[in-house]
């Protein structure tokens, strides 16, 4: 079959399959069901409460979804019947760790591990205890019962972010390699997956938010905050102006809402259930615009730990037990400045968010000069080289250069030579993504330690480095990288060592060399281990070079691929025994909870939890200990201990291989995208993984214009290359040797491939 047969075909079975999911969700009712459905008037949804019900007169006129009613009550007999059993559990706990400790010699190894987890287990006690104390989880309260003495902070001192030349208009068009989503559902089954970031995560506003620049809190969807003297309680002022992209209103009662429809068993989320019990002691409504979020115990930061999600309470009105085929196409109203456009949907190509009309932070500091493109589009390409040619004849704007060929000899095209694109080099700060061989230990063999550590030193990673990236990449240590004082800095891969790799074989049993080198077992077992992926050229390079240092560790290593979609699900579902997975973080602390606590690896009897984010299946009650005392620790000093020695337990799990991470994006863009050029914001502030999250840059349409001219007529600007480095005082030397430029361009001469490189 011909290239062009085989691209025809291709595209064919994708749009068949892009149908099928539309029909299947829709039952051939797409507009009743589908993109271009809309929620019904709120005064056809039932009143919240009954009649004779004691809440206060603002939450008698609340309308919500069907089968609310009685939540408040059904949620605070579960929250009673959760701390009761957990009071019971951590008692025993407090118990067994005393004795543990009693039977351990004073000044050991053993003795100091013991004293770790005793404390963690009096601290997690009195914590329930004292939850135990405080009544009902949900309250809802008259205006009138708000503290009148709160310290209210308003966090508007920060500098201003964006440029004042910024133009509001055009469409950015972007490509995402990767599998179209199997779901626009913000929550529920494949909700998870790699695009939610782009169409929700990176657009909705959160109560408050990070400040880019300096890293402190600012204003979200709250226009002030307030924290109790003991630390725990944190009130929150919802701005009046607030709505979500639908023109509804955001009040408290969203956030009940969120707190009903994500934690209801409809959505087949078992996640979030857990997530309030665990993180949150109370949630108190006193009224439309004020709700206090209550933490088990004081922390840093605790404003932004106690910003609870909010739903749209309209939008789920149909929200019931066929939610995730319901709303599997029904795109989520937002409270940002952007949301899905279901004329620019394209089922299993394209997915457009638009611009949304007169939002209502547009002119609020901070968010002024942001979100200034009309439209960004986003088209599902799985091919690089596809992707690449569409850039190069100006098809795409933007295009990431996250492969080290495609930032030294693939942008080596007329367009780069002649100055119609520009190559960026950004400098950032954000805690790194955990990119890595993630290790199954509920399965065979890896359930034994010997053989994860034996993978440790018999995968080659820094040989990829070398290779693949050019050096321009640098090896992970702790999986949580990139958080500053909170990262445990002292924690390194262990070494490539064939060595070293064979005794952990050995001691796994695998003592037989055969014909080949690979290692047996005395009864035959081969030492053979499939390494899963999502289909990705540059994974394909990697496994080919570890193959055979990987042989010569008595590893046979062989491959797998699949599409997004079914990895992720495999990944969830603990299925697979080692697989290259990342998963991104962000500011300010880790939150190793949902990765490595034992509850989501493993039931009672030891069968896996499937669905769980602790894909790894990390089940210890030492660092269940650990994750415990740094969710309850008071202070920055308690945090980065208790952190460290969370780093340190899962590192000494060997349950993850470290990958490698770079300290900077590159991109290339046609140079109509413009960026700010201000004192306070040169081109983006540094605390974005990538500069498009941002929202920061706009089109110059004038420049657009006078770009496509120039190549029609052969006119030529001069080549530029734009490194951004750090702010002052943190600046880091870019990897190509040349010194950092605030904003300006200059000429770089790139690298040849490194020897040994597999294209």
């Amino acid at each position: 079959m011909s290239t062009r047969c085989y691209r025809v075909a291709a595209w064919l079975l994708t749009a068949m399959v892009g149908c099928l999911l539309l029909l299947t969700s829709c039952g051939g009712r797409e507009d009743d069901e589908g993109a271009t459905w809309s929620p019904p008037d709120e005064k056809e949804m039932p009143l919240a409460f009954a009649e004779q019900a004691d809440v206060p007169e603002y939450a008698r006129s609340w309308r919500m979804p069907e089968g609310f009613r009685g939540f408040v009550e059904r949620w605070n007999r579960r929250n009673r019947d959760y701390v009761q059993k957990a009071c019971e559990t951590a008692r025993g706990e407090y118990l067994s760790a005393m004795e543990q400790r009693l039977q351990t010699l004073p000044g050991t190894d053993a003795a100091r591990s013991a004293d770790v987890s005793l404390s963690a287990a009096l601290n997690k006690y009195h914590t329930l205890m004292q939850r135990s104390k405080e009544g009902d989880f949900l309250r809802l309260l008259p205006t009138a019962e708000l503290p009148q003495n709160l310290n209210w902070q308003y966090g508007n001192d920060e500098p201003e972010l964006g440029s004042r030349k910024a133009r509001k208009g055009g469409t950015l068009r972007l490509s995402l390699q990767r599998s179209f989503p199997a779901t626009l559902c913000l929550f529920g089954p494949n909700s998870n997956n790699a695009t939610r970031r782009y169409i929700y995560d990176d657009i909705d506003m959160p109560l408050i938010r990070i400040h880019p620049g300096t890293g402190r809190l600012i204003p979200g969807t709250a226009d002030r905050w307030a924290v109790s003297e003991d630390g725990r309680t944190v009130y929150f002022h919802i701005d009046e102006q607030a709505r979500f992209s639908n023109g509804d209103l955001l009040t408290t009662r969203d956030f009940i809402t969120s707190m009903y429809v994500r934690t209801s068993e409809y959505s087949a989320e078992p996640f979030y259930g857990s997530y309030y019990l665990r993180n949150f002691s109370r949630i108190t409504i006193y009224g439309n615009n004020v709700l206090a979020v209550t933490l088990p115990s004081a922390r840093p930061y605790a404003a932004y730990y106690a910003a609870i999600p909010a739903s749209c309470t309209r939008f789920y009105a149909e929200f019931g037990p066929d939610y995730p085929t319901r709303y599997l196409w029904r795109p989520v109203p937002t409270t940002g400045a952007y949301s899905i456009d279901p004329a620019g949907l394209v089922m299993g190509r394209m997915i457009t968010l638009k611009r949304v009309r007169n939002w209502w932070a547009r002119d609020r500091k901070y968010t002024r000069y942001s979100c200034n493109v009309d439209r960004i589009v986003y088209s599902f390409i799985a091919e690089a080289s596809k992707a690449r040619e569409l850039f190069r004849i100006g098809e795409l704007d933007v295009i990431q250069c996250r492969e080290a060929d495609l930032w030294y000899e693939g942008l080596e095209i007329d367009a780069v030579h002649k100055g119609y694109v520009q190559r960026v080099h950004f400098s950032n700060i954000w805690p790194r993504s955990s990119l890595g061989f993630h290790i199954n230990c509920t399965r065979a063999p890896f359930d034994n330690r010997d053989m994860r550590e034996g993978l440790q030193h018999a995968l080659n990673v820094q040989a990829v480095i070398n290779t693949v990236f050019r050096g321009d990449a640098d090896r992970l240590g702790s999986y949580f990288s990139g958080f500053g004082v909170y990262t445990d800095d002292s924690i390194k891969a262990r070494p490539y060592d064939p060595e070293k790799a064979r005794a952990c074989f050995a001691r796994a049993g695998y003592t037989v060399e055969g014909g080949d080198g690979i290692l047996h077992k005395p009864d035959g077992t081969r030492l053979q281990v499939v390494i899963s992926s999502r289909i990705d050229p540059l994974y394909a390079n990697c496994i080919n070079l570890l193959r055979e240092d990987a042989a010569d560790c008595g590893l046979d290593l062989r491959y797998e691929q699949m599409d997004d979609t079914v990895y992720f699900s495999k990944m969830k579902d603990k299925n697979y025994s080692v697989g290259i997975f990342s998963w991104s973080f962000s500011p300010i602390l880790p939150d190793p909870s949902q990765f490595f606590l034992s509850g989501q690896a493993r039931l009672p009897d030891g069968t896996p939890v499937k669905g769980t984010n602790n894909i790894m299946g990390v089940a210890s009650s030492q660092l269940d200990a650990a994750i415990l005392a740094s969710t309850n620790a008071r202070t920055e000093e308690e945090s980065v201990q208790a952190l460290h020695l969370v780093q340190q337990l899962i590192d000494k799990e060997a349950c993850w291989v470290p990958g490698w991470a770079t300290s900077y994006c590159r991109f290339a863009q046609w140079r109509w995208i413009r960026w700010p050029d201000t004192a306070n914001c040169r081109f983006c502030p540094p605390r974005y993984y990538d500069p498009l999250d941002s929202h920061l840059y706009w089109i110059d349409e004038e420049e657009r214009a006078e770009t496509l001219r120039a190549r029609v007529n052969d006119k030529h600007y001069e080549e530029q290359e734009l490194i951004i480095p750090l702010p002052s005082g943190a600046a880091r030397r870019p990897k190509s040797g040349k010194s950092p430029l605030s904003f300006k361009a200059q000429r770089v001469k790139h690298r040849a491939p490194a020897a040994g490189y597999k294209s």
